[in-house]
């Protein structure tokens, strides 16, 4: 008897029960069959299929049947994972049938040279065929002419001409669509065919082909019905995720994150604006196995009230069985700016602004006599200072990963060391990053295994004042846009920069160059992130799993504004230390059965688990240093302080849950998921709640009456319902908070302590209701996937700040009130379009969301915050009825370019200024006049009619070449710096497209005349409304694998393209934008942004 094991883990896991005296080969075969995923491999003269056999087993590995049915006989089998193979050659010699002409020999091999055992040869068009043995070889005997066809499950078929050749290597691919993929869920893995649910996935070599800071990044186009935004394009700056539309108004709409099955939170950075201003930047994109994303409720109710904004969960790399391996993986490139705003050169807007001081009845601002250094003679202006050419730069970005891997088959090893360092397109910006992975699995005996996960990581960056810096409001990149080019960096008289500017129109400027020069912002974030699993095997399919995790982050940022800037100029030098340090712990014991009898197909899930999170805060400010020289090292240095602020939050979430999972003869699939949550953030009324789902699918393809259809491999119905929640708030939003209070006794300050906010006990979470039906299709053996879902979310229980009367002593109170809506449409579509010697793999998905806020009972519809700038705008529009975001301002009627549509055009309340040349407004009230409480509509939504993204993989014999292609169509953008630039005025610097504007001597301009005063022209309009629909090229990549390398396990050099265009109407840097953060009701809000980078890079991977 030779038996050969060749992949122990199913064979050891899986067991049988047989005690018959009575049954053939055949009818045993089938058995084991029926009741497990092995699939015997055989040619009828290897075994007496008829011949009786006597089986006792009881609980008995596959191993022990097979040795009790072949004993005493010639017949030899071998077990290659799920694949068990039946020869009477004691070698494994290969047989073949009908064997005539040309003899070949050959060895069969997968993508990493192992050999492929029972591989299936057979020459094409016959039944000529033989399987390969044990060590991949195989001998055949073909016609001259013959094409080989090699096939085995989980490969792509292969057919290969014979030709002249006696001997072939032949090497496979990976179909990983014919395989039965195992995906992660919550709290275990599972069969894709066995999913009812709605799940996405990413896999590794994704995301490594992509020049990224964090792996959320990652996501862009990647996933249909997740959209990703960018809230800055800085080094690591946040990016904002929603998967199928925001839930809530007020609370946070981020995904729950899961890494290696520990809950991490996006959580912040010290002071909100400095280094890693995206937390989840502190995680290496180059530890990334996998990432699946959660989006229905069949997928997300196991977590909760955590799961309604969807889940991410990241499995990092592991080590695998065999000899160690290291890897280096790096790149180095550059960046600039992929797009510069064509602003007016100096000559030009002097020009504009003595139009202006014309029109408004002003002496003009710039002569030909005139020796103020900021309002130079109109001869010697020139081109001016191109203020984008002084802060901005090509920058470098590089990146290094080592990784170490292997093991035996007791205790296996990953080891990941990397850093990533990226300067800013901003002059005085980087974002640096050094992590350490280290995971380990370890079979500790035969019944328990221990795997531990350990992550340190250091973020350092300096960061520029992108959000403002206390000069009106006034960032480095509105300044570089809004500062006059006729303003020089130097004063001529002094020859100190010049500091800050008073435009004509009464504004004032900073100047940006001292911040790109001279401004220290500097922050770190250090981070570690560990957690351990003890795994169980107490009996036959009965595992306990218990985890314990910590997460510990320690942010600090470090600011000084010396002299030369205007706010240190004022201050005398200002410094700040800020601080925020945050810390989670928990505990997770899971228990699983899984077993298979028969048809029926189980998998019972219970566990519970334990969270606990504390942050604290602190800040402290001090100005006028006599020296710049001590920066932000010694406060003490400073004459005057600001009070310090400090704070300490902490929170705990206790929670049960449980799932079942039953298969019914591989065709009707049942899941029922259920979570009860403890959490201390709300109301002592409402301390639990609980959240169940139930999903059902059934995979048609597996009916009897599908079988004569063999192009059709699969296809799936599923529905699913279920109810998560967001607890995503303060920690003590419920109870009564003590706040101190200054007054004056006596001429005295004194301290106090009184109420802080009026409590609810009745606080609870948001609860959101989600109903998803989805269809799953796979044709001609899977060579063609597509994925479609609808699904319809109901958000109630909306948390709101509500007014209370003025006799309760406070404004408002947070409350649970009012609903709304998100519904939409998924669709994915994957192929493999070519297989032969150039293959291409394409991949689209096309998602779109509507949202409705539905009632917010008692709430007068009204604006939403202001977006401040030099000129003050209104934040969106909130009313039941209509999208979240919406922007309700006046309607443009065009300019007024003649007597008579001045005349008809309605008057601005309380205004005789507007003239010819001047905009008009629709006057929505019909009354005659443009007011604009009365007068202002809809006329704008920053929610798109659909996002998609589209990735193409090509290769052909050792090159490979991929394209992600991403987009979104229908989107508005507000352009708030509109009000600024392309207002024509002088308020700041114009757009060089406002000099095609109305004039006597152009009456058909497009823009409005010109002016120096307040006007008509500056209300609040769709004039500051784009269109923000875009197709980019997001990245491309060209790389070289290198077919043998003899002091090497492999080479492969590439060259990336991230950002490289980008098709859009949009007038501003970048149309995926959300520079107003991650509110849910501030979408679309182009103020100020900092512009994407294009980056170019070439990499190297070498494997030793």
């Amino acid at each position: 008897m030779n038996f050969c094991l060749a992949a122990e883990t199913y064979s050891q896991e899986t067991f049988f029960t047989i005690e018959s005296n009575n049954l053939t080969v055949k009818e045993v075969f089938n058995k084991i069959e029926k009741e497990s995923e092995y699939i015997f491999f055989y040619l009828d003269n290897s075994v007496d299929l008829n011949r009786k056999v006597s089986v006792k087993a009881r609980k008995e590995q596959v191993s022990k049947i097979l040795d009790q049915i072949f004993e005493g006989t010639d017949t030899h089998y071998y077990i290659s994972d799920r694949q068990i193979i039946i020869s009477k050659d004691e070698k494994a010699a290969p047989v073949s049938l009908q064997q005539k002409g040309q003899t070949i020999t050959g060895i069969v091999k997968d993508a990493t040279g192992e050999p492929v055992i029972g591989a299936n040869i057979v020459e094409k068009g016959t039944t000529n065929g033989t399987i390969t043995d044990m060590n991949g070889q195989f001998t055949l005997t073909v016609n001259p002419k013959a094409v080989l066809q090699i096939s085995y499950i989980g490969f792509n078929t292969l057919d290969m001409p014979v030709g002249n050749k006696s001997s072939l290597t032949i090497k496979l691919t990976e179909d990983t669509k014919a395989l039965d993929e195992v995906v992660v869920v919550g709290y275990g893995v599972m069969r894709k065919s066995d999913l009812t649910g709605s799940v996405g996935s990413v896999k590794s070599d994704v995301i490594q082909k992509q020049v990224i800071s964090s792996f959320d990044q990652g996501l862009q186009g990647k996933v249909a019905g997740v959209q990703v935004m960018a809230t800055s394009g800085s080094p690591g700056g946040v990016v904002d995720i929603r998967i199928r539309g925001g839930n809530s108004l007020t609370s946070g709409n981020q995904p729950l994150y899961v890494i290696d099955g520990y809950p991490v939170t996006a959580g912040g950075s010290a002071g909100g604006s400095g280094a890693g201003q995206n937390p989840l930047a502190t995680l290496n994109p180059g530890d990334i196995e996998s990432m699946e994303i959660l989006k229905d409720a069949s997928a997300t109710s196991i977590y909760g009230s955590r799961g309604a904004n969807g889940v991410i969960l990241i499995t990092t790399k592991r080590g695998k069985q065999g000899k160690t391996t290291v890897t280096y993986d790096g790149y180095v490139g550059f960046q600039h700016v992929a797009k510069k705003l064509d602003m007016m050169n100096a000559t030009e807007w002097a020009e504009m602004v003595n139009e202006g001081a014309e029109t408004d009845g002003r002496p003009i601002y710039y002569s030909n006599t005139s020796s103020d250094p900021l309002y130079p003679a109109m001869s010697q202006l020139g081109e001016g200072t191109d203020w984008q050419d002084q802060i901005f730069r090509t920058a470098p970005i590089h990146s290094h990963n080592v990784s170490v891997n292997g093991g035996s088959e007791n205790t296996k090893f990953a080891v990941v060391a990397s850093y990533f360092g990226q300067e800013g397109v901003v002059k005085n910006q980087d974002f640096n990053r050094v992590s350490l992975r280290n995971n380990i699995d370890t079979k500790i005996s035969k019944v328990v295994d221990l795997s531990t996960s350990l992550t340190i990581s250091r973020v350092f960056a300096n960061t520029g004042r992108e959000n403002g810096d206390g000069g009106g409001n006034t960032s480095i990149i509105n300044a570089s846009l809004v500062m006059p080019p006729t303003v020089p960096i130097y004063d001529p008289t002094t020859g100190e920069y010049v500091r800050l500017n008073y435009l004509p129109g009464s504004s004032t400027v900073p100047n940006p160059v001292p911040y790109v020069k001279h401004l220290q912002d500097k922050g770190t974030i250090d981070r570690i992130l560990a957690s351990a699993d003890l795994t169980f095997h107490i009996i036959d399919g009965l595992t306990l799993k218990v985890s314990g995790g910590a997460d510990m982050s320690n942010a600090s940022r470090e600011v000084y504004e010396p002299k030369e800037t205007y706010r240190g100029y004022n201050a005398n030098g200002i410094a700040e230390q800020q601080s925020r340090r945050s810390s989670s712990y928990s505990n997770e014991n899971v228990l699983t059965y899984i077993k298979k009898i028969g048809q029926h197909s189980l998998n019972v899930m219970v566990g519970s688990s334990l969270l606990y999170e504390e942050n604290k805060t602190g800040s402290m400010t001090a100005r006028d240093f006599i020296s710049d020289v001590y920066g932000y090292n010694n406060l003490d240095a400073g004459a005057q302080w600001d009070k310090p602020n400090t704070g300490r939050s902490k929170s705990t979430l206790l929670s049960g849950f449980g799932r079942i999972n039953y298969v019914l003869m591989d065709k009707y699939l049942f899941t029922v998921t259920g979570r009860a949550d403890g959490s201390s953030k709300f109301g002592a009324n409402n301390k639990w709640a609980f959240f169940p789902s139930f999903a059902a699918a059934w995979r048609i393809n597996q009916e009897k009456f599908m079988k004569n259809i063999d192009w059709i491999s699969n296809l799936k119905i599923r529905g699913s319902w279920g109810v998560t929640g967001n607890q995503n708030i303060p920690a003590y939003s419920s109870p009564e908070k003590m706040n101190t209070y200054t007054y004056p006794i006596g001429g005295v300050t004194s301290v106090g302590i009184g109420a802080g906010n009026m409590p609810n006990p009745d606080l609870k979470w948001e609860t959101t209701a989600i109903t998803d039906i989805g269809i799953d299709l796979g044709v001609f053996n899977n060579r063609i996937n597509f994925t479609a879902d609808y699904y319809y979310k109901k958000t109630t229980d909306l948390l709101w700040n509500i007014s209370v009367p003025l006799t309760t002593g406070f404004g408002t109170v947070l409350k649970n009130i009012g609903s709304l809506q998100n519904k939409g449409l998924e669709l994915s579509l994957s192929a493999d379009v070519l297989t032969g010697p150039f293959k291409w793999n394409t991949m689209l998905n096309w998602s779109t969301n509507k949202n409705k806020v539905l009632e917010i009972p008692g709430y007068i519809p009204t604006q939403q915050g202001t977006i401040s700038g030099h000129l003050k705008v209104n934040g969106s529009w909130l009313e039941p009825g209509l999208p979240v975001g919406v922007w309700n301002l006046l309607k443009t009627n065009g300019v007024m370019r003649t007597e008579k549509e001045w005349q008809d055009a309605a008057r601005v309340a309380d205004s005789n200024f507007d003239k010819i040349g001047d905009m008009s407004f629709v006057d929505k009230n019909g009354d005659g006049k443009i007011s604009f409480g009365e007068d202002r509509q809809i006329v704008g939504d920053p929610n798109p009619d659909f996002i998609f993204g589209w990735t193409n993989n090509f290769s052909y014999k050792n090159f490979d070449l991929s394209v992600y292609i991403n987009g979104s169509v229908g989107n508005d953008i507000y352009n708030v710096l509109r009000a600024e630039t392309n207002i024509v005025s002088a308020w700041g610097n114009q757009r060089a497209e406002v000099k095609d504007r109305w004039t006597v001597n152009n009456p058909n301009g497009k823009y409005p005349r010109a002016h120096v005063l307040v006007n008509q022209n500056l209300l609040q309009s769709d004039y500051l409304i784009e269109d923000g629909s875009f197709l980019r090229i997001q990245n491309v990549t060209l790389g070289y694998t290198f077919p043998k390398v003899s002091f090497l396990r492999s080479l492969r050099i590439y060259a990336t393209a991230q950002n490289l265009l980008t098709i859009t109407g949009y007038s501003g840097y970048n149309p995926e934008v959300n520079s107003q953060g991650q509110s849910n009701l501030q979408l679309g809000v182009d103020y100020n942004a900092y512009p994407t980078a294009r980056s170019f890079i070439l990499g190297v991977n070498i494997g030793f």
